[in-house]
């Protein structure tokens, strides 16, 4: 099967697990963003392809009451945690699936489930591939579309959120390049708060 035509194809399976959470621009906003990293960092594009495509399926396992719980800016406790992992343990499997329904290499596919498998709980890193496909997740909320879409999904105020990624920019990234482009969207996102507190350019001449 010719590359492009898997990643399509692996999409396709994905999506009817990415509705719950209107996670599909997600998936492919990450996915973006994992090119990106691996033109700077390398990395095997067998691993950390279907693995971002397929991060966050487990979600699917969860009903918005749950996910509310276990995600965002204001998440936190043991059962925050427990829904987390949920999340993570579940999307291992079902990405085993899809996986396996391709025919996908079975050494890959062992080392895609274990990236999705921690994919949020590790603070630690065994390959690169697994550092460019977290980085790859969180970019997407320094994004311009991710950001301002976590602001309406989270209910939180864009400075709270701006504040929240602030914060976790040294600590969250485990590549250069990841770490630098998310501060350069950061910038940018300033930027666009700082012209939604201005409002609308008053023309004088009206």
């Amino acid at each position: 099967m010719l590359w492009t035509r898997l990643i399509s194809r692996l999409f396709k399976e994905a999506k009817p697990y990415l509705q719950v959470r209107d996670d599909f621009k997600h998936a492919r906003i990450s996915h973006q963003y994992a090119l990106l990293l691996m033109g700077h960092e390398q990395g095997d594009k067998k691993i950390v392809e279907p693995a971002v495509i397929l991060h966050d399926v487990g979600w699917s396992c969860l009903d918005l009451q749950q996910i509310a719980q276990a995600y965002g800016v204001r998440a936190g406790g043991l059962e925050a945690m427990e829904l987390n992992r949920i999340h993570e343990v579940q999307g291992a499997l079902i990405a085993r699936r899809i996986l396996q329904a391709l025919d996908y290499d079975a050494v890959s596919t062992d080392q895609i489930t274990r990236i999705v498998e921690r994919h949020d709980s590790g603070t630690e890193i065994a390959t690169v591939e697994e550092g460019l496909v977290k980085d790859a997740d969180k970019l997407w909320r320094f994004s311009q579309i991710g950001f301002w879409k976590e602001v309406e999904r989270q209910q939180v105020g864009a400075e709270e959120l701006y504040r929240h990624l602030d914060k976790h920019l040294r600590t969250w990234f485990f590549s250069l390049t990841a770490r630098e482009l998310a501060e350069k969207e950061l910038r940018r996102r300033a930027q666009e708060m700082h012209q939604v507190r201005l409002g609308p350019v008053r023309d004088p001449c009206s």
